[in-house]
């Protein structure tokens, strides 16, 4: 079985990990404002919970969550009623649900891209079966889990997981440039 620490890109250093959780939380930002109701948060499950400590990937989840939900209501005037708010909670428990599938993959014995994809697909049939689940109490229109969207969803989840993935290998190797530095350039004399 692969260890969490033998994947090559894992954060070592705790001020990398913590970095990390805002990186996620800021893309939760970013792409709640690109994406609007379409936050790519099956992504940002998968990708947490191959990167990051469980713990920290535990703590990311929700705050990418509750950040996507302030962008809503404060800046793009998500509509204040119990049915928006209910779906708010709806996502909130999908995305942790995700993240759960998604951490749940890491105990197979795989390499880095099985179980990267093994997190990511578990985590997006999760995601969708939850909120699918959850129009049996809260309303929602007809064509809302029509193929055509959830291939959509599954397209932005793809290209944000891909770009997470990029983002963190360019950080891993700046990091280890930065760690091989040599000593300070001028002299103490």
């Amino acid at each position: 079985m692969l260890e969490r620490n033998q994947f090559p890109l894992r954060p070592v250093v705790p001020g990398f990990a913590v970095a990390w959780v805002v990186v996620i939380s800021g893309a939760s930002v970013a792409l709640s404002l690109l994406f609007a109701c379409v936050t790519p948060f099956v992504a940002l499950a998968a990708v947490s919970a191959v990167i990051l400590p469980r713990r920290m990937a535990v703590t990311a989840a929700p705050l990418a969550w509750l950040a996507n939900q302030m962008v809503g209501y404060l800046v793009l005037g998500y509509p204040q009623t119990w049915d928006s708010c209910a779906w708010g909670l709806a996502i909130g428990v999908a995305a942790f649900a995700a993240l759960a599938a998604a951490l749940g993959v890491l105990r197979l014995a795989a390499d880095l891209a099985v179980t990267m994809a093994g997190a990511f697909l578990a985590g997006f049939i999760t995601y969708e079966g939850v909120l699918f689940a959850a129009t049996a109490v809260l309303p929602s229109g007809k064509g809302a889990f029509s193929a055509s969207v959830v291939a959509d969803v599954l397209l932005i989840n793809s290209l944000a997981a891909i770009g997470l993935i990029c983002l963190h290998a360019g950080a891993a190797v700046g990091r280890a440039f930065v760690v091989r530095q040599p000593g300070p350039a001028l002299s103490q004399a």
